[in-house]
């Protein structure tokens, strides 16, 4: 579209999760520090009254709503899936579980990351998530139904 433009807001956190039937070390349980690049896509507020205009969204805006329903729920916890051995006895201990019901993969998350933040009606155009400094998955938002992403049974990992 014309006169559209992207803007990107960077977050981080650190979680831990556990691949069950792996074929290799993302079998055990074992902890990233991801990377979460939020691009958001559209027109500028052209309105001159507002305190916005010439911005596509205010960072600070998108920084609340990300930190809110991604990053403050996902930091140092451990995601599950529902069928890992340690699930059960981290619950007993008070330890903070994100239970999110698919396997916790890049590709997963990314998907899961994507659709949260559409349902919350911000313009994002894509989710890019670093695992390791050198492996990422990205999700473009036009590329997910409204009913939300079919989630992968198996997926990688990279924990070297």
């Amino acid at each position: 579209m014309l006169n559209e433009v992207s803007v990107c807001k960077i977050f981080t956190f650190d979680s831990a999760h556990q691949l069950i039937g792996h074929k290799g070390k993302c079998a055990n349980l074992h902890g990233h520090t991801y990377k979460l690049e939020v691009v958001l896509k559209g027109t500028l507020v052209t309105d001159d009254q507002l305190s916005d205009e010439g911005f596509l969204i205010d960072f600070s805006d998108v920084k609340k709503v990300v930190k809110k329903l991604v990053v403050d729920q996902l930091d140092h916890s451990f995601m599950a899936m529902g069928n890992e051995p340690v699930w059960e006895t981290l619950n007993k201990t008070g330890s903070k579980v994100s239970l999110l019901g698919f396997r916790t993969t890049v590709e997963n998350l990314s998907s899961y990351i994507c659709h949260t933040l559409k349902k919350a009606e911000l313009p994002v155009h894509s989710i890019k998530l670093w695992e390791t400094p050198n492996s990422w998955a990205e999700v473009l938002a036009s590329d997910l139904p409204d009913r939300g992403p079919a989630y992968r049974l198996f997926g990688s990992c990279e924990c070297d």
